[in-house]
C-alpha cells in the first residue's frame, strides 16, 4: 500500500511554484468529470463522486495532512446526501432558492469560513516551524482566501444536491477566486484546472436553467389545460 502510496504522491513536473504529482492529476480529472456529469443530470455521478472523495480523503489520513481529509471527507458526505435526495426522489428538476435557504446559507458559510481558515493556518504553522519575517500575515491571507474558496465548493454541492441552479454561480465564485490565489502563487497547474472548472459551472448552469425553464413552461401548460378542461 505505501509503495502506492509513494507512486501516488511522487513528482511528476513542476508548473511555476507547483508540484504535479499523479495524485493532483487523478483529483483534478475525477473532479472536473464529475462537474460535467452532474451537469447533464447523471444521477450515478453522486455516488461515484462520494466514492471518489472518501478515496482521496483516506490517502490523504494515510499522508497524516488532516486538513485535507476532513475537507474531502465533507466533499463525500455532500456527495453522498446529494444521492440521497434523488434516491427519495425529493428533488425532481432544477429550481431557484428561497430567501430562507439563502439566508441560513449565508450564515453557515460564514462560519465554516472561519473554521476552515484556521484550520489551514494551523496546518501552515505546524508545516513552517520557523516562518521568515512577514510570513505569518502572508499565510494568514493565504488561508482566508482558500478556506473561501473551499467553502464555496461546499455550498456548489450542498446546493446542486438539493437541486438549485445557484450552486453553479457557487461554483464558479470558487473557481475564479482559485485561479486568482492560485496565479499570485504562480502555480499554474491549478489556475489551468480553476479556469476548466469555471467553464464546467458555466455549462452546467446553461443546463440546469434551460431545464428549469423548460419545466416551468411544460407546468404553465399543464395547469392551463386542466382549468380549461375543469371549466
Amino acid at each position: 500500500m505505501f509503495a502506492v502510496l509513494d507512486w501516488l504522491t511522487a513528482p511528476l513536473a513542476t508548473l511555476g511554484s507547483q508540484v504535479v504529482t499523479l495524485e493532483a492529476v487523478l483529483g483534478a480529472v475525477a473532479f472536473l468529470a464529475g462537474g460535467v456529469a452532474i451537469a447533464r443530470f447523471a444521477d450515478r455521478a453522486w455516488p461515484i463522486a462520494a466514492a471518489v472523495c472518501g478515496a482521496f480523503a483516506l490517502l490523504a489520513l494515510l499522508e497524516v495532512r488532516f486538513v485535507d481529509a476532513g475537507i474531502r471527507l465533507v466533499l463525500a458526505v455532500l456527495c453522498a446526501y446529494g444521492w440521497g435526495v434523488r434516491r427519495s426522489g425529493r428533488v425532481r428538476r432544477p429550481g431557484s432558492v428561497s430567501g430562507r435557504e439563502a439566508a441560513y446559507g449565508v450564515v453557515l458559510s460564514a462560519i465554516a469560513v472561519v473554521v476552515v481558515a484556521y484550520a489551514l493556518s494551523g496546518a501552515q504553522a505546524s508545516v513552517e516551524q520557523v516562518p521568515a519575517a512577514g510570513a505569518d500575515d502572508q499565510s494568514g491571507a493565504v488561508a482566508w482566501g482558500a478556506a473561501v474558496v473551499v467553502v464555496a465548493v461546499f455550498v456548489q454541492l450542498a446546493a446542486l444536491a438539493r437541486g438549485l441552479v445557484a450552486g453553479w454561480w457557487a461554483g464558479l465564485v470558487s473557481a475564479v477566486l482559485s485561479v486568482v490565489l492560485a496565479a499570485a502563487g504562480a502555480s499554474w497547474g491549478t489556475v489551468v484546472v480553476s479556469m476548466a472548472a469555471a467553464v464546467v459551472c458555466v455549462y452546467g448552469w446553461a443546463c440546469w436553467r434551460r431545464e428549469a425553464v423548460a419545466e416551468a413552461v411544460q407546468e404553465h401548460v399543464e395547469r392551463e389545460v386542466d382549468e380549461d378542461v375543469a371549466a
